[in-house]
């Protein structure tokens, strides 16, 4: 009677448990349940099990530890990880320390019981070899059976070489039928560069003390594998193989008559680790790029302070007036390449405001139209308002990302379709972004060029990967773009198909608020006699920073550090109305320094200043009682505004409490 495999699942969420135990039942295996580590461990104590299915969060434990004691207890138990996770690294590190393979959710039960299909028959496959090393016996029915419905290809070779045996699964990884190798020798498969280390490899097989029991190859695909182009496909393998002996008489070493062994696919395994390295290098260039923009804020913001400060000396007929407006104006293009070096490192948002997505749509549209006369821009915009909470400089930029990549699809001119609607996504459309269901405004850019394949579709949000010439673009502005829909909580992805155009969807959060106007142009420059601190460690900043105060009509004290800024709040107290402090500083940072002052005067006002964009630090000391933040670089009428609203804002708080205190 065939005994019917043993099953352990360990999954915390009930319904996925039980509806994973029904499956598996139908499937007619003996599964039993966990929903904590613990649980778990104390089944395998009484229990066999074949195959342990684990999720990778647990309430008491890791799958990835729960999975080294179940293996310190039955080694023969294959494990397979489940994870909800968008960070596949614990996936790589379970499949590293011994688990047959893993599974992303949401999934279809379809996958999953394949994959348990599949791990069920590699255990079997392994159980049966074992039985021919030890046993030499091995009936045909079942030696088919379990090798033609392997996963892997299962091969042997004769002395010479040359394939005698390959198993069904050829076809599927590779393209080959079975008939077109039998015979042949196992280098018409390598490539041409791995096939000295390959002839290295079997020919270690000869001996019966191999150096090594497998290696890694690249094999070539057959003609319907390849590339659309022609171009040769390899896949990636993992070879493992044992040499084949004669029966030896009087003790003496058989004769090698031949090889057999196992070629697996580990193309998704490179893959995963291609993909954390690549994690790892773009986290090193984003906190260059968020360095780099940092300090070339702090430079850009001593010139637009001098600029400033003779601004406010000339009247406003001086013929220098027009060189110093145009000083600021290329300030200003400096600033959007910094918030597009932030933009690319994920670095945040500069400044959040409630806006109408369809008038921002329409001002990038005709910027763009203007510039490109030969694309029609075409708008089907919502009826009403759809406002979103968005940094409107990184949104203009995707956009215009968008744009220039549907004119460069379009060399012969073409058609830009820019639509939105307001709609709800549910949780079954969130989860795999890990984003919160609600409502969100679908913008769909449509061009009518010459489209993508699928497997260019798959990369195109990719670090570095372009389809342009290198003289022609980098391969960041989308991954830019992907960066910054991320950072806002939304989804961005692209559609497309050969010779029929691409769309682009990007959603963002939907919010419940009036719209901020920008600013009007009549700028007029808020003064004041009140007393401010100024903390930045950068000797350009506190010159600049002293001198436009001073203009304002400021009494300023500056200096240098955190520490500095605690002993003057020591001495004079509620003496100082306002504190305006750098984020980044040595020894003690702005964050440490906001957390003692508010210790020592609870209701002095503080406006944040740096370099950086306001998110990450910044947004937790906000998120403190912060009352403002300011990015570098900033004019004299940006800070005259931000501190008048500031205190006048202090000074009506203070009049309404000592209203109150009369009344009573």
């Amino acid at each position: 009677m065939r005994q019917l495999p043993k099953i352990l699942i360990v999954e915390d969420e009930l319904r996925m448990c039980e509806s994973l135990e029904y499956l598996l039942k139908a499937r007619d295996h003996k599964v039993k349940t966990a929903n904590c580590g613990q649980d778990a461990l104390a089944l395998i104590a009484e229990n066999t099990f074949d195959l342990a299915v684990l999720d990778i969060h647990l309430p008491d434990m890791m799958g990835t530890e729960l999975m080294k004691k179940i293996k310190a207890q039955s080694t023969d138990t294959s494990i397979i990880i489940i994870t909800g996770d968008s960070n596949l690294d614990l996936a790589l590190v379970s499949l590293r320390s011994g688990a047959y393979d893993y599974l992303k959710k949401p999934f279809e039960f379809e996958e999953f019981l394949r994959t348990v299909e599949n791990a069920l028959n590699q255990k079997a496959l392994k159980r049966e070899k074992d039985n021919i090393n030890e046993k030499l016996i091995l009936s045909e029915e079942k030696y088919r059976y379990l090798v033609e419905n392997s996963p892997d290809i299962i091969y042997t070779l004769d002395a010479d070489g040359n394939f005698t045996f390959l198993s069904e699964a050829l076809e599927h990884l590779l393209g080959f039928t079975v008939d077109d190798l039998i015979g042949k020798h196992y280098t018409t498969i390598v490539c041409e560069e791995d096939r000295k280390k390959a002839q290295v490899f079997f020919d270690e097989k000869k001996s019966r003390d191999p150096a090594t029991s497998g290696i890694e190859l690249r094999l070539t695909a057959a003609g319907d594998k390849q590339h659309h182009d022609n171009i040769r496909r390899y896949l990636t393998v993992e070879i493992k193989s044992m040499g084949i002996y004669e029966e030896s008489r009087n003790n003496e070493a058989g004769r090698h008559v031949g090889t057999y062994g196992v070629i697996r696919d580990i193309s998704e395994r490179q893959r995963l680790q291609t993909q954390l390295q690549n994690a790892e290098r773009m986290e090193s260039l984003g906190t260059l790029a968020g360095g780099i923009a940092h300090d070339f804020n702090n430079i850009l913001m001593g010139i637009q302070g001098r600029s400033s400060l003779i601004s406010i000396e000339l009247d406003t007929s001086h013929p220098i007036l027009e060189h110093i407006r145009a000083i600021d104006d290329y300030i200003r293009s400096a600033k959007l390449l910094t918030t597009q070096l932030l933009g690319f490192a994920r670095g945040g948002k500069y400044e959040v405001k409630p806006t109408d997505i369809n008038e921002l749509i329409l001002k990038t549209a005709n910027m763009f139209g203007r510039t490109k006369k030969e694309i029609s821009v075409e708008t089907k915009l919502h009826d009403a308002k759809i406002v979103v909470e968005v940094d409107r400089s990184q949104i203009e930029q995707v956009l215009l990302n968008m744009y220039v990549n549907a004119w460069q699809a379009m060399p012969d001119g073409g058609t830009l379709k820019l639509e939105t609607e307001d709609v709800t996504l549910d949780s079954k459309n969130c989860k795999p972004y890990q984003i919160e269901p609600g409502r969100f405004v679908h913008i769909a850019v449509t061009d009518t060029g010459i489209g993508m394949d699928q497997k260019t579709i798959k990369r195109i949000f990719d670090p570095f990967f372009s389809t342009k010439e290198k003289a022609r673009g980098t391969g960041l502005g989308l991954a830019s773009a992907y960066g910054i829909i991320k950072n806002h909580g939304g989804i961005i992805n692209a559609r497309s198909e050969i010779g029929f155009g691409t769309t682009f969807d990007i959603y963002l959060p939907v919010i419940e608020k009036m719209v901020e106007d920008e600013f009007s142009s009549e700028k007029t420059i808020s003064k004041g006699t009140e007393t401010v601190l100024l903390v930045d460690d950068e000797d350009m900043i506190i010159d600049v920073g002293q001198a436009l105060l001073t203009k304002l009509g400021y009494r300023v004290i500056g200096v240098n550090s955190g520490k500095e800024a605690v002993a003057v709040i020591h001495r004079q107290g509620y003496g100082i109305d306002l504190v305006i402090l750098d984020m980044i500083m040595p020894n003690m940072d702005g964050g440490k320094t906001f957390d003692r002052i508010r210790d020592i005067c609870p209701q002095i006002p503080v406006l944040l200043s740096s370099g950086y964009a306001m998110n990450g630090q910044a947004e937790k000391i906000m998120n403190r009682g912060c009352d403002g933040f300011i990015q570098k670089p900033f004019s004299a009428y940006e800070l005259s505004q931000k501190i008048r609203k500031i205190l006048d804002k202090k000074t009506t708080s203070s009049k309404g409490i000592l209203l109150g205190n009369r009344e009573r």
